[in-house]
């Protein structure tokens, strides 16, 4: 690359950084999922130095979780350690399932996308540190006139 290029993806990635940075440093929970990934060859010499944990509260993780999809609902599995259930939250807002739960120092915050998500059809199990979310999806009926009504008609 040249000293320009060079130089331009210094800028940007300086500028990914600032904004990831701003949004981890906000305590609120985020209702999306936020991916960055900078490699390492791009980054500018004054970050080569600094170590991920001066930028991250190790305190705060994503817990590991499994989605399953059956016929009219479906089940996120997720693997919450030492947690009890009177520590657990969650809510369906919208197509958005959050879910914060507390262990000891250790938080676990996730937000999952509910697509179809039926309200109020939201409802959980939790045992041994795992907590099944499972909710119901709305059924959708295709709409006279649409391209799979049509083919109906057709066969």
């Amino acid at each position: 690359m040249t000293k320009e290029q060079d130089e331009r993806v210094n800028q940007f990635t300086e500028l990914m950084r600032r904004l990831f940075e701003e949004t981890m440093n906000t305590s609120e929970m985020l209702t999306g999922e936020i991916n960055i990934i900078i490699a390492a060859a791009c980054l500018p010499k004054s970050m080569e130095t600094e170590t991920r944990t001066e930028r991250r509260d190790p305190n705060i993780r994503e817990p590991v979780f499994e989605r399953h999809e059956h016929q009219d609902c479906v089940t996120i599995t997720t693997e919450l350690p030492g947690t009890v259930s009177e520590e657990i939250s969650y809510t369906l807002d919208g197509e958005v399932i959050t879910l914060s739960a507390r262990a000891g120092d250790i938080t676990y915050r996730a937000a999952y996308p509910a697509e179809g998500a039926m309200q109020k059809s939201l409802a959980h199990t939790f045992k041994n540190g795992v907590i099944e979310l499972t909710y119901k999806k709305n059924k959708i009926i295709p709409k006279e006139g649409t391209a799979d009504s049509d083919s109906r008609d057709e066969a």
